[in-house]
């Protein structure tokens, strides 16, 4: 019994640190998509400014279309994140059950009977 609990104490610090670290990662894309949309919106204002020159296209991409990805991308980022966030927290929520339902038998607990 005293292996089981280890191991779900384990599964409970690293759920919530993975939980930590998914958020961080969640807020990264965020930040990443916030930054490509505001680099589209000055793009744009460039181009309707007098005098604009297109730059050459970077590996036959434009760069609007680059712009365009790193958006994509930062979206994305943060999708594949939120996943791992709530599979983190549903293993800390299922360990932490888990473990209360193993506690000690205590005078006033009988765990889950």
């Amino acid at each position: 019994m005293k292996r089981i609990k280890i191991i779900l104490w384990l599964q409970l610090i690293l759920g919530l640190g993975g939980a930590f670290i998914a958020f961080s990662y969640m807020h990264w894309g965020a930040m990443s998509a916030a930054w490509g949309y505001n680099l589209r919106i000055e793009l744009e204002k460039m181009q309707q400014a007098p005098g604009y020159q297109a730059p050459p296209p970077i590996r036959d991409q434009s760069l609007q279309k680059i712009v365009g990805d790193l958006e994509a991308y930062g979206h994305a980022r943060a999708d594949v994140a939120f996943y791992w966030l709530l599979t983190c927290i549903a293993l800390a929520f299922f360990s932490s059950f888990v473990l209360w339902c193993l506690r000690e038998q205590s005078p006033g607990g009988e765990g889950c009977s």
